[in-house]
């Protein structure tokens, strides 16, 4: 099987290389922040590789939504260049439910697809 956890921290070591804080759990949240959970696996042509379809969500303090919408903008930009080999393909706003059960908090999940190697 995939090393899940590993293309998992792959990506969030490529988005704290930028500078970005970013987070595979969601008990760490703590806005700003990126919150990358595990991705969507298609499998193609048997063994070897999948493709990972990730949907990762950039995370904002609950202050506003039009101080949201500022914070969340340059953030956006911030993963956007932080993933050049795997351009964001779509995002859409959400509000990110804590563990917590505090307010949600407003985010935007970014999506982008990647290969990763079977083992």
């Amino acid at each position: 099987m995939s090393d899940l956890a590993g293309a998992v921290a792959d990506v969030v070591a490529r988005l704290r290389g930028a500078g970005i804080r970013a987070v595979s759990d969601l008990r760490d949240v703590n806005p700003p922040c990126v919150y990358v959970p595990p991705p969507v696996l298609a499998f193609r042509f048997g063994k070897g590789y999948a493709d990972a379809g990730w949907t990762i969500a950039a995370v904002v303090p609950n202050s506003g939504r039009d101080t949201a919408l500022k914070l969340l903008g340059p953030l956006i930009d911030q993963v956007i260049d932080a993933l050049p080999a795997s351009p964001i393909t779509d995002g859409r706003p959400v509000d990110l439910g804590g563990l917590d059960g505090g307010a949600p908090l407003p985010a935007y999940e970014l999506s982008f697809t990647s290969r990763i190697s079977l083992a």
